[in-house]
């Protein structure tokens, strides 16, 4: 886990020394006091090299890991949904499906992004059991083209399941995800 951790905050320091590409200008209707206009950027490359995002996850006692992906849809300051689909590396109900509202405060813009501080709640299904989670996660937010952006995040969640047998989920997701604002 830390290994991750370090992998990340490397990945983040070069990011500011990265040269630009010879691309036209780009726009990026994000957190007040975000660059408005900037070139190619880390964000571009993170999307192309961080396809899925690792999750480690603790369900019944057990420990699994999976590979997970979410797109959001968002209007800064009023929120984005998201819709995450993840697979888990076990024998049965690999699959993960989740929807959710998040709120996103920015901690801190400056002209190549915004630091944020995620919060948020949603319904998750395995196609078998349901639930509903609430979830906190702190990101960064990259400009990559006209209204999208690269979101590399610390997510933290735990999922209550609405049948009372049933084990509730708690879990741990770095990587990356989009962010389309509209």
């Amino acid at each position: 886990m830390n290994i991750k951790i370090l992998a990340l905050a490397v990945m983040l320091a070069f990011a500011g020394t990265a040269p630009a590409q010879d691309l036209p200008p780009l726009r990026f209707h994000g957190p007040a006091g975000t660059q408005q206009s900037a070139s190619a950027s880390f964000g571009e490359i993170a999307l192309i090299l961080f396809p899925v995002n690792p999750v480690l996850l603790i369900e019944n006692e057990k420990f699994y890991v999976g590979i997970t992906k979410e797109i959001s849809l968002g209007a800064y300051p009023y929120g984005r949904v998201a819709a995450e689909y993840s697979l888990i590396f076990r024998d049965t109900r690999l699959n993960h499906l989740r929807f959710s509202y998040n709120y996103d405060f920015a901690l801190e813009a400056r002209d190549l992004g915004a630091v944020l501080l995620s919060v948020g709640g949603g319904y998750f299904t395995d196609f078998s059991k349901e639930g509903y989670f609430p979830q906190v996660s702190f990101g960064l937010l990259f400009p990559v083209f006209e209204n999208v952006a690269a979101n590399p995040y610390l997510k933290l969640r735990h999922t209550f399941m609405t049948d009372s047998n049933e084990s509730d989920i708690s879990d741990l997701s770095l990587g990356f995800g989009l962010y389309i604002g509209l």
